[in-house]
């Protein structure tokens, strides 16, 4: 973990760590977080998705989530059974409430680029195999 240090860091595009927690089908790259900056509530990066591809199911502990969609168009999944979803593009942002499992759905002939950020000190990433099915 790097120390955290007062004051203005810069992070250059060039400069993300995919050194952070992964899930199958996407990429993160962490710009602000306790490895790159000693951040200790805040994690913020970017995440691409290669055109047709299908995340992994995933959730971000007690983390709360903002997402906001750079490039390419998206399908979000979650609910019971992953039975609700909302196709989203560039300019749209999502919020990701703690424990919410979802996947992503890459659309197009485009990858989707994703900036994410998380407020929340721990665990960012966690992989399960799917929702809950439906009651």
């Amino acid at each position: 973990m790097t120390a955290y240090r007062p004051g203005v860091q810069i992070i250059r595009g060039d400069q993300l760590s995919s050194a952070t927690a992964q899930t199958p089908g996407m990429r993160r790259e962490a710009a602000i977080a306790p490895e790159t900056t000693g951040s200790r509530n805040l994690w913020v990066g970017r995440t691409t998705t290669p055109p047709g591809t299908i995340s992994g199911w995933h959730h971000h502990g007690d983390c709360e989530t903002a997402i906001y969609v750079v490039a390419g168009r998206a399908r979000f999944r979650w609910g019971p059974g992953g039975h609700e979803s909302a196709e989203v593009g560039p300019g749209d942002f999502l919020a990701v409430a703690p424990h919410a499992i979802h996947q992503e759905e890459a659309l197009g002939t485009e990858p989707v680029v994703l900036v994410v950020a998380r407020a929340c000190a721990g665990i960012t990433v966690v992989n399960v195999a799917g929702p809950m099915p439906e009651a």
